[in-house]
């Protein structure tokens, strides 16, 4: 009788599943709070998406006559297409807090992205020497360029007051010179490709208001990074630059 009741288990669960319960509910709490503060890149994971399904060579609207081969779906040295959505993510995330202060201004429209820069933040006055934050700034767009397959254009724009003084004889140059000095520093630092980057001093002649008050005045001082999209990728021109596809020459006596 005695043995019996040493060998009859206890009712319910054992002690030991107290402290395991409680530890499992630490964990699950510890990794929803981790995924609570996660964020998701938008464009990154589009990005990769659409690697993956070129890759396994899915939901392509063209006709081919050879089995579909796989690409290497690890390397990520892909021909990279933004969308103007995915290149807008982008580009914010790269100077969120400018754009929060309002030094940075955005805009989208169907085959283009416009960035305006502050014309205080980028350059002092009367000067087209980049500021230490503009070329900050250009460095954090730069990762983004690099992966831009369309065409880059800088426009450099004055207010209607004339320079006085200094080097620069009126604001057509002075436009001038503050869009090549964005230009050098992109290409200088290989942000941007020569073929795929231009300069244009528009002087005070597209003001985005009336140069009637001094705040106008200070906001039609700007300089514009335009991305355009591009309908031939970018590849292309890297093939005919590099010498691995050939060029007609033109015939002597054509002009």
């Amino acid at each position: 009788m005695a043995e019996e009741e040493k060998n009859k288990c206890e009712s319910g669960a054992p002690k030991w599943m107290t402290t395991f319960s409680d530890l499992m509910s630490l964990l699950l709490c510890f990794f929803v709070l981790l995924l609570s503060f996660s964020e998701m890149d938008v464009a990154k994971f589009k990005e990769v998406a659409g690697s993956l399904r070129n890759a396994f060579g899915v939901q392509r609207e063209e006709v081919v006559f050879e089995i579909p081969k796989g690409l290497d779906i690890v390397s990520r040295e892909f021909e990279t297409r933004f969308t103007v959505e995915e290149l807008l993510e982008r580009l914010k995330s790269a100077v969120k807090l400018e754009l929060i202060k309002g030094q940075i201004q955005i805009e989208s429209l169907e085959d283009r992205v416009v960035l305006r820069l502050n014309n205080q933040l980028v350059f002092p006055p009367g000067s087209a020497t980049l500021t230490p934050q503009a070329k900050r700034i250009l460095d954090s767009l730069g990762d983004v360029f690099k992966l831009f397959d369309g065409e880059i254009i800088v426009a450099g724009h004055t207010d209607n007051t004339p320079p006085r003084g200094g080097r620069y004889r009126s604001n057509w140059e002075l436009s001038a010179a503050r869009a090549v000095a964005v230009v050098e520093y992109l290409l200088k630092k290989g942000y941007v490709l020569p073929e795929q980057v231009a300069a244009v001093g528009y002087g005070p002649s597209r003001p985005l208001y009336p140069n009637d008050t001094p705040q106008h005045r200070a906001a039609n001082r700007r300089v514009e990074i335009i991305l355009l999209q591009k309908k031939n990728p970018l590849l292309k021109y890297r093939e005919t630059f590099s010498g691995k596809t050939g060029q007609e020459i033109i015939p002597r006596g054509v002009k």
